[in-house]
């Protein structure tokens, strides 16, 4: 799947679309938006950290990722009705962010039927990935849910050699997997003094596919890169 919808664009249509953007700066601990606030543009991060959260009922943060330098935030906000931001962002460090305004990334992103059905595609995909997280969630098991975890990236990232790369910190993963960063813990030393996988650095290398499922009660098949 594509990094974001900027690289749906051809050569022109990029160049169009940062011709018309704003370059701004914002300091460690700036809001950058607003959980229900108009979404009025999108963001690509040039360089520093922002943090996208969502107040929970009780008045917790529940973190849902970091977006670091190469990053777009915000992107499907531009598409959604009523066009609200569905969570906060938060600047973590001092950053740099391009600023897409609403009015010409929706001209320039159906300027053509093609363009519009390549949108139309990569936003299902982005709805059927955030599906497959549901799913995730929804397991009362957690070495299920971090199986099936890395079972995402590893199709995303087209492994063939079996060696995960963990694009996250093991603090975000856990929240993700709606698990204390104590659990995630738990489940990799588990998953590791079995025999199922060690870790290297950032990337978890896959022992044994087929019994690493059998010993969570999966099937190997949500591995498969077809």
């Amino acid at each position: 799947m594509p990094d974001s919808i900027i690289s749906l664009l051809n050569e022109d249509g990029k160049k169009q679309l940062f011709s018309e953007c704003r370059r701004v700066h914002f300091n460690a601990g700036d809001q950058l938006f607003n959980q229900g606030e108009e979404a009025k543009s999108m963001y690509l991060v040039s360089k520093g950290k922002v943090s996208l959260f969502r107040l929970m009922p009780n008045g917790d943060e529940k973190l849902f990722k970091v977006f670091m330098a190469g990053e777009l935030i915000a992107e499907m906000a531009m598409f959604m009705n009523p066009r609200v931001y569905p969570m906060s962002a938060r600047v973590e460090q001092d950053t740099e962010l391009f600023s897409f305004d609403y009015a010409n990334t929706l001209r320039i992103f159906t300027c053509t039927p093609e363009v519009s059905v390549r949108v139309m595609t990569y936003m299902s995909n982005r709805i059927y990935h955030l599906m497959d997280t549901v799913n995730i969630l929804t397991q009362v098991n957690a070495n299920q849910r971090l199986v099936m975890r890395l079972a995402e990236i590893y199709r995303l990232q087209q492994k063939q050699d079996r060696r995960v790369l963990i694009p996250v910190t093991k603090k975000l993963l856990a929240t993700q997997l709606g698990m204390t960063p104590e659990t995630l813990s738990r489940s990799i030393k588990k998953l590791k003094t079995e025999g199922f996988i060690s870790e290297s650095g950032n990337h978890i290398v896959l022992l044994d596919i087929p019994a690493l499922c059998e010993f969570v009660d999966l099937t190997p098949d949500i591995f498969s890169l077809q």
